[in-house]
């Protein structure tokens, strides 16, 4: 009997990672990423606000791409995948804390850029850490073990950068380099795991259906 749960969970396991193997997730992180190297060139001209806000627009067309990719690419060769009640409360949980984690995150993210400490090393080794918390628990409630690296990539990415700022003097804090490089590898590895998920999974032809049907 506990062999049997333990091999309803990891198939469970199996099943949850399959859906994240597709690229999608990934190609969504990068064009997040992206704002970061983009938006401190606009904020001399639009403020700090702005030159991000300008960029809602861009994600919601990402995003209605990637839906659109999601239904017409991934639906027919993947199938929809129906997930257990453990999954399911461990999904609820993850959720809960994003989201307190989120609000927490952006008290302390005011509180930095109000307060005179709030500058240099202190601000950017604590948007490091909530960048490494939040990869890290995804990596861990979804399953999926690239989170961590992707964790440990961006939050890098805002001690390399302030580290060229304060000694090189790089502009906009090395923003622009280190998640420039960062969302380029993002956006690259989605990519492929997109062209390999549609290579490994080709439309069903009518022929295959037929065949399933009359083995079914």
């Amino acid at each position: 009997m506990a062999e049997k749960n333990i091999s309803i969970k990891e198939a469970d396991r199996k099943v949850f990672r399959t859906s994240f193997d597709n690229g999608i997730v990934d190609i969504l992180i990068s064009s997040v990423v992206l704002m970061f190297a983009l938006a401190p060139f606009l904020s001399v001209y639009l403020g700090d606000f702005w030159s991000s806000a300008i960029f809602l627009p861009f994600w919601g067309a990402v995003y209605l791409i990637m839906l659109w990719t999601r239904k017409n690419v991934i639906k027919p060769r993947a199938g929809v995948v129906m997930y257990g009640p453990l999954r399911k409360k461990k999904m609820t949980l993850f959720t809960g804390i994003m989201l307190t984690l989120n609000v927490v995150f952006f008290i302390l993210g005011l509180v930095a850029f109000v307060m005179p400490f709030g500058r240099g090393w202190t601000i950017t080794l604590a948007f490091a850490g909530m960048v490494l918390i939040s990869f890290s628990l995804a990596g861990y409630f979804l399953d999926v073990t690239r989170f961590y690296i992707y964790g440990l990539l961006l939050s890098g990415g805002f001690i390399v950068g302030e580290w060229l700022y304060q000694t090189f003097g790089v502009s906009h804090h090395g923003y622009p380099i280190v998640f420039g490089i960062s969302a380029g590898i993002i956006f690259l590895i989605g990519l492929f795991k997109l062209i390999a998920f549609v290579q490994a999974n080709p439309l069903p032809t009518d022929e295959t259906m037929q065949w399933e049907g009359n083995n079914g």
